[in-house]
């Protein structure tokens, strides 16, 4: 299999971790929510309620899940798109397969170019 090839199925790999990390985080950010609307309809001062759901950690954890699913994605689109260029794709036939603006496609093709 060729190298790019490869990259794009280690790319893919990694994704689908990090997005059961991304779900597991989301499921517990939507049970301290729904913690807090417990907590708020009985009348419990907003502090308190936000105190006892954890949230001063659990919204930090939310953020740098999104932030690192984002990273492996974007690493990924580049990897496919470096393969389907290398196979011969125009700009225009990736992008329109990939669901890009064109200026994404140029973009990521820069990038590619760049590295």
């Amino acid at each position: 299999m060729p190298e790019k090839s490869k990259q794009v199925v280690r790319n893919a790999l990694e994704l689908v971790e990090v997005t059961e990390a991304l779900r597991a985080v989301l499921l517990r950010y939507n049970r301290s929510t729904t913690g807090l609307i417990s907590r708020v309809e009985r009348g419990e001062p907003m502090v308190e309620a936000i105190q006892g759901v954890d949230g001063s950690n659990v919204r930090p954890e939310v953020t740098e899940a999104v932030e690192v699913f984002e990273k492996v994605r974007h690493q990924l689109r580049v990897a496919m798109f470096a393969l389907a260029l290398e196979q011969g794709a125009t700009l225009s036939e990736v992008g329109r397969a990939l669901g890009f603006s064109r200026q994404l496609a140029s973009r990521l093709a820069a990038e590619i170019q760049d590295t």
